[in-house]
């Protein structure tokens, strides 16, 4: 399968950059940003987001006066993946497995969000699945919303990889009650299987290739550490073991002896000091961050290194991956606007959630 992909032309690749960087100025700029923030209803910024930007042709026949939050916010997540899917099918660049990471990281997505109800005793999953994207899964979605116990998750995902990544994370049983789910332990193991498949997968393509998109993911894998052990040791005063047991154990550009110097910060400000002698933290200050809102900063920081690599991309598989990664922050973006709107939240308020993605 992988090898279809080495089939493909350079002058169909150059195409899929070409377009990808079209789709790219598309995106919202500041002023739609905006314009959104200023809307003083729910309607009204549907109504700009049909008539104003490239949100037009997934909201057309849809009716913007009436229109439910709920049922908006349910198109635009499913735009990010009809995009995705649009751009695969596009002179069929999807054989190589490293194109499925989208899917990949939905399934995981879609389990973890089936053990937080579980956990949690509700069964109202079903209200936020993509059902659309069950052709493209490996298990099925529908059924994944029938799931009433670990057991009957364990049974439906049997077939797949992620059955042995959970099998021994069984609750154990009072009364035949099934207890709580080590939610924090099924979460690292499935994003520790997402990345390394992600990376496995990367070293399918040349050399020259393969060196830039593992240099990509490694990025934003360290920088996902540091802003998890951060809010660790922030939010949660977490020690060195609890932390480590969080984090994602693979590393680029920041040796694990470092992290440990990190994951073992007293508090915050300590945590803040060693930062700084990293070499993420030596980036951050050469793009001027103000660490005064240190995990704001950090996300922002991981947000523009991912639009920079965007920018500079020539290979069909960067370029992909690093368009994937930035045309989700800004649904992201619209849909905090659009709960902002809703409970009437300060326009200044909404403006500091917005990670712009121009």
């Amino acid at each position: 399968m992988i090898s279809k992909r080495h089939n493909i032309s350079g002058k169909n690749l150059n195409a899929t950059v070409a377009r990808l960087h079209a789709l790219y100025g598309k995106m919202l700029k500041s002023r739609d940003y905006s314009a959104l923030i200023s809307c003083s209803s729910v309607a009204d910024a549907a109504g700009y987001l049909k008539h104003s930007t490239h949100y037009s042709k997934v909201l057309q026949g849809i009716d913007t006066e009436t229109i439910h939050r709920g049922s908006l916010e349910n198109i635009l997540r499913r735009s990010v993946y009809e995009r995705y899917f649009n751009i695969i099918g596009f002179e069929k660049i999807g054989d190589a497995e490293f194109y499925n990471f989208k899917t990949v990281k939905t399934e995981i997505d879609e389990l973890l969000i089936c053990i937080t109800h579980l956990n949690a005793g509700t069964t109202d999953h079903i209200t936020t699945l993509p059902i659309y994207m069950n052709r493209f899964t490996s298990f099925d979605l529908m059924e994944l919303a029938k799931v009433r116990s670990f057991e009957e998750l364990l049974r439906l995902i049997e077939h797949t990889d992620y059955h042995e990544i959970l099998a021994d994370l069984r609750p154990e049983k009072t009364d035949g009650t099934e207890g709580h789910i080590n939610y924090a332990a099924c979460e690292l193991r499935l994003r520790t299987y997402y990345s390394k498949r992600l990376m496995e997968s990367a070293e399918k393509f040349d050399k020259v290739t393969a060196k830039e998109l593992k240099n990509i993911i490694g990025t934003q894998i360290d920088m996902i550490n540091i802003i998890n052990a951060y809010r660790m040791t922030a939010f949660f005063h977490a020690d060195k073991e609890e932390t480590k047991e969080r984090m994602i154990p693979l590393y680029l550009r920041i040796p694990e002896s470092k992290l440990d110097e990190l994951y073992s910060a007293r508090d915050e400000k300590e945590f803040l000091e060693r930062f700084a002698k990293t070499y993420y933290g030596r980036v951050a200050a050469d793009m001027g961050f103000d660490m005064t809102h240190p995990e704001t900063a950090l996300s922002l920081m991981r947000h523009k290194q991912i639009k920079r690599a965007f920018r500079r991309s020539v290979s069909a598989p960067e370029c992909f991956y690093t368009f994937v990664n930035l045309a989700e922050p800004e649904v992201k973006n619209i849909i905090r606007i659009l709960e902002g709107i809703r409970y009437a939240v300060p326009v200044k308020e909404i403006s500091q959630l917005i990670i712009e993605t121009e």
